[in-house]
């Protein structure tokens, strides 16, 4: 984290919190609409009307009463002595979404405004669909704008932004606080661990690392040359390589890390002046002369492609035929990734449907025999591109990569519950046992299907000297087990378990049980003259055991010469010395090497990468420290962390709960409540590590103790525990959730409450309570927190909803909003798409068909548990803020913005403040980056725990 990203950051903290609401002078007033249920609105309504305006913008004030020894008085002072109003948008009433079989009449004509026949994802599913059909509520659907061009919506956004800003100036003392503090605690200037990239055709071998200073938002791609080839752990950085030095003509600059230093992508420079900028994939072509990259620049995941001369610098821009608009641009559009050819002239990448879905994968040659950049016109697309590969199917992605060793290009097809993966040989004329029959060989453009997808068989491949590791559910395995089969084997028939051969009897390593989950397999054949017969390869694979995130390195070697079956000569899994923690992978890029980097942190210890040798893991004394990373000022002794379990209210499930907190909260430990933030999320099988987070250290340091609930829906405890939560049983997510909350607070178990399984615990049950525990989700967390609330908005004192996914069924209907179709597979099994229309009050244009959830079973549980239609009229909220991006592609911008007006109006006056942070120039990732976010919420967290005042709407009035 550096300067100019705190300070993007810490300028957001205006608005985290306050009370009350604007009047805005571009408010267009609208009579009061009778629509609008027992409750009055005192500020002005934005958002289309159902008639022309009547009033004037003095009728609009309403007659507040101001307690002014109750309201922070900057607050008063800033809004010309009254207090401000959140603006309350229209709402109509009659606006729903219609959900459900339509009437013959309505099932569609020739002109396509109605798809014929119906969509279905499934077709073995007997349910009956919906009949009559079901209007879903959606009072707020005007603010839906696909184009973000609408003048009123976007004044709407405005409004909520700046009324956050009004509300959080007396925050200003606090705010520069925390940005001192986040300063001292931070390495600004640092870098990360050099990565060895060995020279396969006699050149010349990189150190590859990035470089982050002091006062730049981004870090420096870098690279320095091996100078011993016999070195291949890093070598010493150079001294003063983070003292900032002056040149002659007085611009600052940092001596090299390492001698020879290039920087092969600026991305400080490129960054400059531009809103919003992220890098998405980069990729150095296997010459190592060039590197490709792509760049989002407004945040909604679309990138556009670069590549450019390491040595000139020399910058090409891929562009795309066909330009429709005079204003639109010729660039390129992807999803981001990209993979070179073995020949380095050549770019495979992936574009994306109008639904955002990656779908195409195709071929560009970009060089010439003669090395000379080919520069494409504009409408010569077709004859730039090759197209390789086309998923046609909604439900599925198309993602690319390159096997660790380089040889073949890996398209992958999935959905959430099955997968199909393609391949093709970048290196054909390589002399490796790899079993292609020739006449798969005879083009280099052609893909080879490993297996055809099925049904509930999810599979992904990594490539082991003539042999695919597979990693497969096949046979409805609770787990991922570990198969093999020889390249060219086509077909799930050839799939074998890899056994061990260690014991008498051999058996699977991982056979996809409960007990172990896979995740991930990486291939290593170190260049080695230790053993007269070294094994084939070592495979480090990454999975969960007992909850926890673990590594095994295994020996591989072939059942015999001529066979086509792998088996494990050798098995080791790494051990750590702490009970809770995060390891995986670390930086690796050669394949050739002896050793592989891993990374390692906890809740109390900062990341480190460690070299461990493939050939001896179980030595600790070989074990290398590459890099630690610097916190000044954290002293690590002065932090405890444990890991407990929560008996959930079916009284058979045990939650596993992460806490980390300073020592000093032992001492307080029955004298008071211990402010709490608890944080969560529970979908698509992701899984919440026991990591190190500075952003936490401001919280920790005040005496708040940060939880992690690692509820059933995520991956903690494998694929089970993601299943567990899935489709008619996803409350047990929030359930889970709520449970553990309890426990924080000290419930009892009677009538299903939550209960601790017996595990001791130094700090945990009954440590705090509903005043003093604060709760966290982003996006499909935002899901969570918004159902959790909803469930038991009593105990909660503050809830921060990041990017939140809460309109399920509204969004889930609409096969016309990027990403919907997918999700299918994830909220609901048979979620079988029909035809729905939205019936909008007269005057306003209807929408276009959507295709929608639309069996009643599911449809009523989605209905049950989605926070935007589950708000509890007249029930006392939790002060809640809730953020969003203009332009995020995941979770619509709508979705905050209804959420945040639905709570407004449905809950009781005394509820606590509404907040919504729009960001207007980018998407997703801006609150994505926990980092940032932290920043933002710290004062919202640290004014609610500490009880400074209580928040509140309806009255606006702020009680100490």
């Amino acid at each position: 984290m550096n300067t100019q990203a705190i300070a993007r950051c810490w300028s957001l903290c205006s608005f985290l919190s306050a009370a009350g609401g604007i009047c805005s002078a571009w408010l267009t007033p609208h009579p009061v609409n009778r629509n609008w249920p027992g409750r009055h609105h005192p500020a002005g309504v934005t958002g289309p009307g159902p008639g022309p305006a009547s009033r004037t913008a003095g009728n609009l004030s309403a007659k507040v009463i101001l307690e002014r020894e109750r309201y922070p008085r900057s607050i008063v002072a800033a809004s010309g002595g009254e207090v401000p109003q959140p603006p309350i948008p229209f709402r109509d009433e009659t606006t729903f979404v219609l959900a459900g079989e339509l009437p013959q009449d309505n099932s569609g004509g020739d002109d396509g405004t109605l798809p014929s026949p119906p969509l279905r994802q499934s077709t073995s599913s007997v349910d009956p669909l919906l009949s009559p059909p079901r209007p879903i509520p959606n009072p707020y659907g005007w603010m839906r704008d696909d184009s973000r061009t609408n003048e009123k919506v976007l004044d709407h956004l405005r409004a909520e932004n700046e009324y956050g800003q009004r509300m959080t100036s007396h925050l200003q003392g606090l705010r520069e606080e925390l940005y001192e503090e986040f300063l001292s605690s931070i390495q600004e200037t640092d870098y990360t661990t050099p990565a060895l990239k060995t020279a396969t055709d006699g050149g010349t071998s990189y150190w590859y690392y990035s470089r982050f200073e002091a006062g730049e938002s981004y870090p420096r791609y870098c690279r320095a040359p091996q100078s011993d080839k016999d070195q291949v752990y890093p070598p010493q950085v150079n001294e003063g390589w983070d003292e900032k030095n002056v040149d002659s003509d007085g611009s600052a600059y940092f001596p090299p890390l390492l001698p020879g230093e290039e920087v092969y992508l600026d991305v400080p420079e490129m960054a400059r002046n531009k809103s919003y900028f992220a890098v998405g994939a980069i990729a150095v072509s296997p010459n190592q002369q060039y590197v490709a990259f792509s760049l989002d620049e407004k945040g909604g995941e679309t990138c556009q492609m670069y590549v450019k001369h390491i040595e000139t610098g020399a910058l090409h821009e891929l562009v795309r035929g066909n330009v429709i608009a005079e204003e639109e641009s010729n660039l390129l559009e992807c999803d981001g990734s990209v993979v070179w050819n073995d020949e380095s002239n050549a770019l495979y990448f992936v574009t994306m449907d109008e639904a955002h879905r990656p779908e195409k994968l195709f071929k560009r040659k970009i060089f010439d025999k003669n090395g000379q950049w080919i520069d494409y016109a504009d409408g010569q697309k077709e004859e730039a591109d090759d197209l390789l590969l086309e998923e046609k199917d909604d439900l599925f992605n198309l993602r690319i990569y390159k096997t660790f060793g380089g040889k073949y290009l890996i398209a992958r097809c999935s959905s959430k519950e099955s997968s199909e993966v393609h391949y093709l040989d970048l290196r054909p004329n390589e002399d490796v046992t790899d079993a292609v029959p020739t006449h798969k060989k005879s083009t280099l453009n052609e893909l080879h299907c490993i297996a055809r997808r099925q049904p509930k068989v999810l599979y992904r491949v990594t490539h082991c000297h003539g042999h695919w590791l597979v990693q497969t559910n096949i046979g409805g395995l609770p787990n991922l087990s570990l198969k093999s089969c020889r390249v060219g084997e086509e077909g799930t028939e050839f799939w074998k378990d890899v056994d061990s051969n260690i014991s008498e009897v051999p058996t699977p390593v991982f056979d996809g049980g409960h007990d172990r989950s896979l995740d991930g397999v990486t291939v290593f054949k170190p260049v080695t003259k230790q053993y007269s017969s070294p094994p084939l390869a070592y495979s480090v694979v990454t999975g969960r055991e007992e909850g926890m995130p673990r590594v095994w390195i295994l020996e591989l070697t072939e059942e015999a010469a001529d066979s086509s079956t792998l088996v494990i000569s050798g098995c080791t899994r790494l051990e750590f010395e702490e009970d809770a923690y995060d390891v995986g992978i670390g930086g690796n890029r050669d394949p050739t090497l002896n050793y592989v980097v891993i990374s390692y942190d906890s809740l109390v210890t900062p990341p480190s990468h460690i070299a461990v040798q493939l050939s001896n893991p179980v030595d600790l004394k070989l074990r290398r420290v590459l890099k630690e990373k610097e916190v000044p000022g954290y002293n690590k002794e002065e932090y405890a962390c444990e890991r407990t379990h929560v008996r959930s209210r079916d009284g058979s499930t045990d939650i596993p709960v992460s806490l980390v907190y300073h020592r000093d909260v032992l001492q307080e430990m029955g004298t008071r409540a211990i402010p709490t933030h608890l944080y969560g999320y529970g979908s698509y099988g992701a899984s919440i590590e026991s990591s190190f987070r500075g952003t936490r250290l401001p919280l920790l340091k005040r005496k708040v103790v940060y939880a992690l609930a690692h509820v059933r829906g995520g991956g903690e405890l494998g694929r089970p525990w993601y299943e567990e939560a899935k489709y008619l049983t996803k409350k047990n997510t929030f359930n889970d959730y709520v449970d553990v909350a309890r426990w924080l607070v000290g419930s009892d178990c009677a009538n299903g409450e939550a209960t601790s399984d017996g595990a001791e615990s130094t700090i945990g049950r009954g440590i705090t309570s509903p005043d003093y525990l604060s709760c966290e989700g982003r996006s499909a967390g935002g899901l969570l927190i918004g159902a959790s609330i909803n469930q038991h908005p009593e105990l909660f004192r503050a809830a921060i909803f990041g990017v939140p996914f809460v309109d399920v069924l509204c969004t889930m209907v609409d096969a016309t909003i990027p990403l919907t179709v997918a999700e299918w597979e994830e909220w609901g099994e048979t979620m079988r798409t029909f035809l729905v229309f939205v019936v909008f009050s007269p005057g306003i244009d209807r929408s276009w068909p959507n295709f929608p959830p639309n069996e009643e079973k599911y449809f009523d549980y989605m209905r049950s548990y989605c926070p935007m239609n589950n708000v509890k009229p007249g029930a006392v909220y939790p002060t809640c803020l809730i953020t969003g991006g203009l332009h995020d592609p995941r979770v619509q911008y709508w979705e905050p913005a209804k959420f945040a007006a639905e709570l407004r109006h449905q809950t009781s006056k005394d509820s606590g403040t509404v907040l919504l942070k729009m960001d207007m120039d980018s998407g997703r990732q801006l609150f994505q980056l926990s980092t940032q976010i932290v920043i933002c919420f710290l004062p919202f967290i640290l004014i609610q725990m500490q009880g400074i005042f209580r928040l509140r709407i309806g009255t606006n009035i702020c009680v100490n």
